[in-house]
């Protein structure tokens, strides 16, 4: 085929360096995607991993699918071609298995295009031999029409008993039961669900499958498979650097956040392992930019020896680095004088609120004043951009804390002469936070607390906001919080042809409030939270 005719070509071809193709002949057949254009899938480090890992299988084929753009789409559907796999351009209805990661709600109707435009059937029921199997998903109902099993947690811990389950049973119903005996496996026709009397209902309809359903989680992050045989894109993807994960969980409570329940408890990797990995990463790959990943790099207990491991690499060889999800006083305290000496180094501040009295009811512990107090210590270290995210629509929430960011953002360039990429976010109450139990303002107040936001922001060339748009936000929260009934709403919304969610696309609103209006659902219902359990809670977490 001759991709040049469509727009990024390099994104279709599949021959990366490191990429694995091997024969299908005598193998079990799995495809792996994120439901995403290529150059946002790619950045998805479980992808990555899983992809690795099934590969070191010598009776494993596993390969890779993405959400193609809208020329290619077209292209398919005219022609009635097959969306294939990268590797060996294999259609997606001869796999036996296909995985995606579902971490994202409005990828959920590009995970039935994906299926639709490869000619799988979009129903669980309806397929007789393929398994999809979906994981990254923290509440799984409203996709249990179409997912023929889920996991929960952290797969590298049961990949291999995954597979020699696909080797030792061969029909499609005999693999889902034994999977569904599996701690961490939910297959959902397995399981009858029931809302009545204000309240959920669940009970198993195969006597072996397990209940309540528990997440699976990796005991010894330094013995866990981590790829090193980087696939290197041709084309520049979203997060065009190395990642590498030097923790999982959170050790902190904050109570908005959803990951640490999601990744608990929280582990770390050595500085030795992680030095070298970092090292093989370099070697396999000549990549510039690496990020030492975790949700709070400032709570890995060994982050000063961790650089002293790895900076005289870095620097030597001129890599930039990444700290994501740093706290102030590590920024401007201990770790500045070993970073001056990088090529490059990017830093992150989740701040979320700026005022102390509202902070403390998020369970977040930082001092704003440090990033004033360190100014030149900033300077100093090169840094031109810092990256700052915010929240609001918070429990408790003022005037005066919505007016305080601006305030703060005016005051951090004026004192630090540093450019400010800022993030703000509607708080959204996610299944398994401390605060899943909360309700979200009215979407009349979530406006009138966005505009006093925005009119209270410093008009500044050194100043970049992006706030979500809130319908998005709104949508985000109805669908996470959703129950299986909302199946039928994202089959609706696929049939109506709605634009993938991927990059540069419209969000259109008005369709899916259509849709929901045409399958009877009240989406008010999942925002209000006021039901007795919710259709998640069938599923123990540690929070």
């Amino acid at each position: 085929m001759d991709y040049a005719r469509f727009q990024a070509p390099q994104q279709y071809i599949g021959n990366e360096w490191n990429v694995v193709k091997k024969s299908h002949q005598a193998k079990l057949k799995l495809c792996l995607s994120y439901p995403d254009a290529y150059a946002i899938g790619m950045s998805n480090l479980g992808l990555r991993i899983l992809y690795g890992l099934f590969n070191e299988f010598p009776d494993v084929v596993c390969e890779r699918v993405f959400l193609p753009a809208d020329d290619f789409t077209a292209y398919l559907c005219e022609s009635k071609t097959k969306l294939t796999s990268l590797e060996t351009k294999t259609p997606l209805d001869e796999f036996e298995v296909i995985g995606f990661n579902l971490s994202y709600e409005l990828n959920f109707t590009n995970f039935l295009k994906i299926l639709s435009l490869g000619a799988v059937a979009l129903k669980s029921e309806e397929r007789k031999d393929i398994i999809v199997i979906g994981g990254g998903i923290a509440n799984p109902e409203p996709l249990a029409e179409f997912v023929d099993v889920f996991f929960l947690g952290e797969f590298e811990e049961v990949a291999l008993k995954f597979i020699e389950i696909l080797r030792t049973h061969k029909d499609k119903e005999s693999r889902l039961k034994a999977l569904c005996e599996q701690e961490g496996f939910y297959v959902p026709k397995y399981y009858n669900t029931a809302f009545e009397r204000n309240r959920y209902h669940f009970e198993k309809t195969y006597p072996h499958a397990r209940f309540p359903l528990a997440r699976v989680y990796v005991k010894n992050l330094n013995d866990a498979y981590y790829p090193t045989s980087w696939l290197v894109p041709h084309n520049q993807i979203v997060h065009d650097r190395v990642a590498v994960e030097i923790a999982r969980g959170c050790p902190n409570r904050c109570t908005f956040c959803q990951a640490r329940s999601l990744y608990y408890p929280y582990r770390e990797r050595s500085p030795n392992v992680v030095g070298s990995i970092i090292r093989t990463l370099y070697q396999n790959t000549g990549y510039e930019n690496f990020s030492l990943l975790s949700l709070s790099a400032s709570d890995y207990s060994s982050i000063e020896n961790l650089i002293d491991e790895t900076i005289d690499y870095f620097q030597e060889r001129r890599v930039g680095l990444a700290l994501p999800s740093l706290r102030i006083d590590d920024i401007t305290g201990r770790l500045y004088a070993k970073l001056l000496a990088l090529k490059k180094t990017t830093l992150t501040c989740a701040l979320e609120v700026v005022r102390d009295d509202l902070r403390s009811t998020l369970n977040k512990t930082l001092d704003t004043r440090k990033l004033f107090e360190a100014a030149a210590i900033l300077r100093s270290l090169n840094i031109r951009h810092l990256k700052i995210y915010f929240m609001f629509g918070i429990p408790g929430e003022t005037q005066e804390d919505l007016i305080a960011i601006g305030q703060f953002l005016q005051k951090v360039t004026r004192e630090t002469r540093i450019a400010l990429n800022v993030s703000i976010n509607v708080f959204v109450p996610k299944p398994f936070s401390l605060w899943e139990a909360l309700s979200m303002p009215e979407e009349s107040e979530l406006f009138a607390r966005r505009l006093i936001i925005l009119k209270n922001i410093p008009v500044s060339r050194h100043i970049n906001v992006t706030v979500a748009p809130l319908k998005r936000s709104l949508l985000e929260a109805i669908v996470c919080r959703a129950g299986r009934e909302f199946s039928r709403v994202i089959h609706r919304i696929f049939l109506k042809g709605l634009p993938a969610s991927g990059l540069n696309n419209d969000f259109h609103w008005n369709v899916w409030e259509e849709a929901m209006k045409e399958e009877s659902v009240d989406y008010h219902r999942y925002l209000r939270a006021k039901t007795e359990n919710f259709p998640w809670s069938f599923i123990e977490n540690k929070k």
